[in-house]
């Protein structure tokens, strides 16, 4: 039950009787009309732009053929009240007072299942949140978590098959490069060195701050030895390359 999607159908509906009358006119594959909210400054129920998307196919100007259509729904559909026809051709519907009791009443009926639409049932495959480990977490991770975790339960509310994924994004290039920026911020801090200038490193102040922790933990006993377990680390697998950050 969803009363756009539900109106949607019901207009086509009728244009289908419109069509056959000689009324109007429009293709077999016309499917370009949408139902929604109006716009705030209306106080109409739902908006469609219907006459616009027709008037190309018929002799009329927009207005004149919201015009035209107006007296059509008015005829033919009890539960609109009024319908006012707003430049350059909208169609804004209010619903009466009964259909509002009916339609709550339906609501009720319906109860957790209200607004669900199980027509075209699809697979989704989403990723989301994905926080890097080269960089600390921040609320933008969580606005990504709430964000994700809501549009999977309202394709899954809706019928379709949802996949969720998650990467840690915890090997590659980026880890290497985290791997390089601590070793050089490391060897700024005990030996005075000064950090390279290279766009692939990451110049962030936490990344002073772990160095200072792996100092701080005597993780690296021989700093003479330094450059030796920076190369162990990182010339073969990432998983080697992954001890100095267990370290932190």
């Amino acid at each position: 039950m969803n009363l756009y999607l539900d109106y949607q159908k019901n207009f086509f509906k009728h244009l289908l009787i419109l069509k056959k009358k000689n009324i109007i006119n429009f293709p077999d594959d016309f499917n370009n009309i949408t139902v929604e909210p109006p716009p705030k400054e209306y106080k109409s129920d739902i908006s469609s732009n219907i006459a616009m998307m027709l008037t190309k196919f018929n002799d009329y100007q927009p207005i004149d053929l919201a015009n035209i259509l107006k007296e059509s729904f008015l005829k033919n559909f009890s539960e609109f009240n009024t319908i006012e026809v707003v430049k350059p051709g909208f169609l804004n519907f209010s619903f009466t007072t009964d259909f509002w009791k009916n339609y709550i009443f339906e609501i009720i009926k319906l109860n957790e299942s209200f607004g669900s639409n199980k027509v075209n049932k699809k697979k989704y495959n989403i990723e989301f949140v994905s926080a890097n480990p080269t960089g600390p977490l921040h609320v933008g991770h969580c606005r990504g978590a709430i964000l994700g975790d809501v549009m999977c339960n309202m394709l899954k509310f809706n019928g379709h098959s949802v996949t969720k994924e998650y990467y840690i994004n915890d090997f590659g290039w980026q880890i290497k490069n985290f791997i390089h920026s601590v070793y050089y911020r490391i060897l700024e801090i005990v030996n005075k060195q000064k950090f390279p200038e290279n766009k692939d490193l990451y110049p962030g102040e936490y990344i002073i701050d772990i160095a200072n922790k792996i100092i701080n933990k005597n993780a690296i006993k021989d700093y003479n030895q330094i450059e030796k377990i920076y190369e162990e680390l990182t010339k073969d697998s990432l998983d080697l390359s992954m001890e100095l950050i267990k370290e932190n």
